[in-house]
């Protein structure tokens, strides 16, 4: 009996020994086969197909007669209230001339070295703002709730007559960027001036028609007697171009104590790109999404003395080769999935086929993600920056006098991030740039992300110190949906004004989220609603030099953008509960 055990017991060791191996080998094989995988994409490519075809073998996502897909045009109710078209009539283009040159009138001017609210005699200006809206829109002040955050933010309660519906929050921001030298300038920048088409001045396209367009249409429709079902907020910061930290920010904590967090139906903010014609096709693009924000600071410090002795590189040649080094080396293309931008190239290949590339469409249904995305970049247009993260050398200082060699150089680096990378991947990036210079000088690298490996190494160099440091990050922004009852709402309605508009007329407008490569107040309302439209309603040509000279915007399609936040705010009043869970 014990032998028979003993036996038993060496033939499960050896069966145990046995299994592992064959684990082991399995493994191994699996391991090595996934090695192609990895540095094949056309491979991968193929694979991800594969497994998402449908039984009839069609790949789902991947079916052109499904790309793109239209909404309904959302009509306005009969409910005895005046259609939006009412506001394209002389009577209206007179009174909104009117409101938006008062509101340029005031330079409510924001700079990056503003002070505390409270201590900066240069907000005050804004109080001057305060009062001409209140002269502007009397009706909107009487029945409006108003608080005023941080002194100069605005937010303004419509309240609904069902409090168990969702409201939902329009916004704009106060501040202008510095309008610099007047005499550079056709008009007076804060003239107000109207030439019969363009009212010109800075903040006439950003964004004082955004937010003299909203208080617009509030102001028409309480002279209506208008009594929302749906509570209305609206949320005007007031230090949007230096980052909204004093304006945007202190407003959303405000609106989150208020109404708490994912409590809002949908944002809509300035931005998105606007509508663009395309032949008989209206493209639509408000942001759903936008790129990341990262600026960084390389500091060089080294040894100083006269200029009749200098060095091979001074600390200005070896930043210059630091420039270069940067510059040679560009990020990575790639369009994902669930790239935004992919659902516009798909909109574009469906609706207008004879104006896109004509590699285009065989490339979205079977080109990796990476290949498309360097044919697009290569082809250097602006919108290689959806599908790329920038990097722009804006800032440089070095030296305090001409026959001294400079002993501090400074350098600012803006990125841009795109939605397949982040801010470490960026950090990795600058490093693996910099090193090369850092070794070629006997520089010491100094930077919250240099690994202690390359610490050690260079930490006995005398020629100089190169630091690495961070200023301001912003992550890439999460995309809102498009496909629940929310955006068929919103873009319904976008439709609806677009396509009964004088220009639009026979057309055809196809709205289609896009990604915003630069930056909204929206940043500050992330925790509010995963539903954030960024889009300033206008046709292209219609908002001209935004941030420059010149400033001005088409009255024309002013209007037409009143039409739309009047509309958005009608047609929203009808959503639903089950809708406001975003369960459609």
């Amino acid at each position: 009996m014990e032998k028979h055990e003993a036996i038993d017991s060496h033939r499960q060791r050896t069966s145990r020994y046995s299994n592992s191996y064959r684990v082991l080998f399995l493994c191994s094989l699996v391991f090595l086969s996934l090695i192609p995988l990895y540095f094949n994409p056309s491979l991968r490519s193929w694979i991800r197909d594969y497994l998402n075809r449908s039984p009839g073998g069609q790949t789902l996502y991947d079916d052109p007669e499904k790309w793109c897909p239209l909404p309904d045009v959302t009509v306005p109710r009969d409910d005895g209230l005046k259609s939006s078209e009412h506001f394209i009539n002389s009577e209206q283009l007179q009174l909104q001339v009117r409101r938006l040159s008062e509101a340029v009138h005031v330079p409510t001017e924001s700079y990056d070295d503003n002070g505390d609210v409270n201590e900066d005699p240069r907000w005050e200006t804004f109080s001057e703002f305060h009062r001409v809206l209140e002269r502007l829109f009397p009706l909107a002040h009487s029945h409006l709730e108003l608080r005023k955050v941080n002194r100069y933010g605005l937010q303004y309660t419509f309240p609904g007559s069902d409090p168990s519906l969702k409201p939902i929050l329009l916004t704009a921001h106060q501040d202008v960027v510095p309008a610099g030298t007047a005499s550079r300038w056709k008009y007076p920048p804060y003239e107000g001036h109207f030439d019969g088409s363009f009212l010109w001045g800075r903040g006439s396209a950003d964004c004082k028609n955004v937010l003299i367009g909203i208080l617009s249409a509030i102001e028409d429709l309480l002279s209506q007697s208008f009594a929302p079902r749906r509570t209305i907020v609206l949320a005007f910061g007031f230090d949007e171009e230096t980052g909204g930290l004093r304006g945007a920010a202190a407003l959303n904590q405000s609106l989150t104590e208020e109404w708490g967090s994912g409590s809002f139906l949908f944002v809509l903010d300035e931005g998105g790109m606007g509508i663009q014609t395309q032949g008989d096709v209206l493209y639509a693009y408000p942001g759903v999404g936008e790129k990341g924000y990262y600026d960084i600071q390389l500091t060089l410090e080294v040894k100083g003395g006269h200029s009749s002795r200098p060095p091979k590189h001074t600390g200005i040649g070896i930043i210059a080769d630091a420039i270069v080094a940067l510059e040679n080396k560009p990020y990575s293309p790639r369009l994902t999935q669930a790239s935004p931008f992919r659902r516009v190239l798909e909109c574009r290949t469906k609706y207008s086929p004879d104006v896109v590339q004509p590699w285009l469409r065989d490339a979205l249904l079977r080109g990796s993600e990476k290949d498309i995305a360097v044919k697009l970049a290569e082809e250097e247009t602006e919108e290689q920056w959806l599908v790329q993260t920038s990097q722009a050398i804006d800032v440089i200082t070095g030296g305090v006098k001409v026959n001294a060699l400079p002993e501090n150089v400074q350098l600012q680096v803006n990125h841009r991030v795109a939605l397949h990378d982040s801010v470490g991947f960026v950090n990795e990036h600058i490093r693996d740039v910099l090193t090369p210079v850092v070794w070629k000088y006997g520089l010491h690298l100094e930077g919250s992300d240099t690994p202690d490996a390359a610490r050690s190494g260079l930490v006995n160099a005398s020629l100089g110190i190169l630091r690495v440091q961070p200023l301001q990050t912003i992550d890439p922004a999460p995309i809102s949906p498009t496909d629940n009852g929310v955006w068929a709402v919103f873009s319904g309605t976008v439709r609806h004004v677009f396509e009964s508009t004088e220009s639009g007329r026979g057309k055809t407008v196809v709205p289609v989220g896009n990604i915003m490569t630069g930056n909204t107040d929206t940043v500050h309302y992330w925790s509010l609603t995963r539903n954030i439209y960024r889009f300033t309603p206008s046709r292209n040509g219609t908002r001209m030099n935004q941030h420059g000279i010149d400033e001005r915007m088409g009255m024309a399609a002013h209007l037409e953008g009143i039409r739309l936040y009047y509309g958005e705010v009608l047609h929203c009043n009808g959503i639903s509960r089950r809708t406001d869970n975003c369960q459609t």
